[in-house]
């Protein structure tokens, strides 16, 4: 097989001999990941420009590229794309942890001031330099496990001053990391105390947060809101999504994660790229969600987390949704390993290996709405992985050890696990 754009005159990056290349160029339900055997791939100009098998790139009159990776046989991937963390944030919840383990569920210790209260509450303390500090770690934990691509999102603010604070540590950490940031206002998180209620705040966000946030020079593309029974109502949301949308925001949604909100059928309305957590969301609404092709995001880090029930994955995948997976890397889930989401989605959720890969890959992509990343094919972002297990059923399989090797984000080396344990 051969797959190349115009002839390659100087390729400056030739990756041969992968054991198994993983291109997320599915061909059928055979082979949904699109796997290639004893693979080669050419970059230039930081783009995949030719794909193909060793013998193949060995056969091709291509000038001698800038640099060789022979990879020995070792599997390839693309960068893992990580579609929903709230990881920009000040300070920590673990007693929380043994609160919910001796009984108290999510929305009662948000309740009683705990929860994202908490997290505004030292958000709104912090110095940006130190919350970009603190964030700074998470997302080079998230490289280390072969993320390329993370989404983060704002809501630890819930004021105008706060949420423009993060939305600046967000540039500023963009601006530091070697891995691609996609921020997301999520101006409607949590009630903050000083509003009397969910509908004086929601008013507060669509006729003064919005609109600011949306004059800024470094404006984020998405607007999220939290659609959840004791959280924000579907015609809160609504009237909140509207109003992004009016501001030119691409939407996204937390929707029924405890309760049937009607946060999927609000999605599948407002035409969301995404909807999220979808723990208790109807079939009606999965189903329009399919009908819109919004993407679902599931996130069973979260479940874990929040002792609460799994997504329906299987139900999802039926009425034809595409399912990206998160690590909600966040104080309530504290996970910085899509391997071990991948292994949950796997375990706790029944999808196959091929299903959870392509979650952290094409599908969450998609719920970014983005086909440049997220595969290894012609014209996408040279963002990949070389690791050293032995194909990629293993990623769900054989969890906690340290298998990521090198990181590569546009046809640059970004991590090295050899460098990492020589500078240690």
């Amino acid at each position: 097989m051969i797959v190349s754009l115009a002839p390659v005159e100087s390729p400056g990056l030739a990756v041969v001999n992968a054991g198994e290349l993983v291109t997320c160029e599915g061909r059928g339900s055979g082979d949904p990941l699109g796997v290639l055997e004893d693979a080669a791939f050419v970059v230039e100009g930081g783009r995949v420009s030719w794909v193909g098998t060793t013998k193949e790139f060995r056969r091709k009159s291509f000038s001698k590229p800038a640099k060789t990776l022979d990879v020995g046989g070792r599997l390839v991937l693309p960068g893992l794309v990580d579609p929903h963390t709230h990881l920009v944030f000040a300070g920590s919840r673990e007693d929380e942890l043994e609160r919910k383990i001796s009984g108290e569920s999510y929305t009662s210790i948000l309740k009683a001031g705990g929860g994202i209260q908490r997290t505004v509450r030292e958000t709104r303390k912090a110095t940006a330099s130190r919350i970009v500090k603190e964030s700074k770690e998470r997302v080079r934990q998230l490289l280390r496990g072969g993320v390329t691509t993370v989404e983060v999102k704002t809501g630890y603010g819930q004021d105008l001053k706060g949420e423009l604070k993060m939305l600046e540590a967000i540039r500023v950490l963009a601006k530091s990391v070697d891995v691609g940031i996609v921020p997301t206002f999520m101006g409607l998180h949590a009630t903050p105390p000083e509003f009397a209620s969910g509908g004086d705040y929601v008013r507060y966000a669509v006729r003064e947060m919005l609109p600011e946030v949306a004059r800024r020079a470094s404006r984020p593309r998405f607007s999220d809101c939290f659609c959840e029974t004791g959280v924000f109502s579907r015609d809160e949301c609504s009237k909140y999504l509207k109003a992004s949308a009016e501001l030119g925001f691409s939407l996204k949604i937390h929707a029924d994660e405890f309760d049937d909100s009607g946060g999927a059928s609000l999605a599948a309305a407002a035409c969301c790229v995404s909807a999220d957590h979808l723990g208790r969301s109807s079939q009606e609404g999965i189903s329009a969600m399919a009908k819109k092709r919004v993407t679902a995001v599931l996130l069973p880090g979260t479940s874990l987390y929040s002792g609460i029930g799994y997504a329906d994955a299987r139900g999802i995948i039926g009425h034809g949704c595409s399912v990206a997976l998160g690590t909600d890397l966040s104080p309530n889930s504290w996970v910085e390993s899509p391997q071990f989401v991948m292994s949950l989605a796997c375990n706790a959720m029944k999808m196959s290996p091929a299903e959870a890969l392509l979650g952290f890959t094409k599908h969450a992509a998609g719920a970014l709405g983005r086909q440049d990343i997220g595969a290894l094919r012609v014209g996408c972002s040279a963002d990949f992985v070389v690791s050293s297990l032995p194909n990629y059923r293993f990623i769900p399989y054989r969890v906690g050890g340290d298998y990521v090797e090198t990181v590569f984000r546009r046809g640059r080396m970004v991590f090295s696990a050899e460098a990492s344990r020589d500078q240690a």
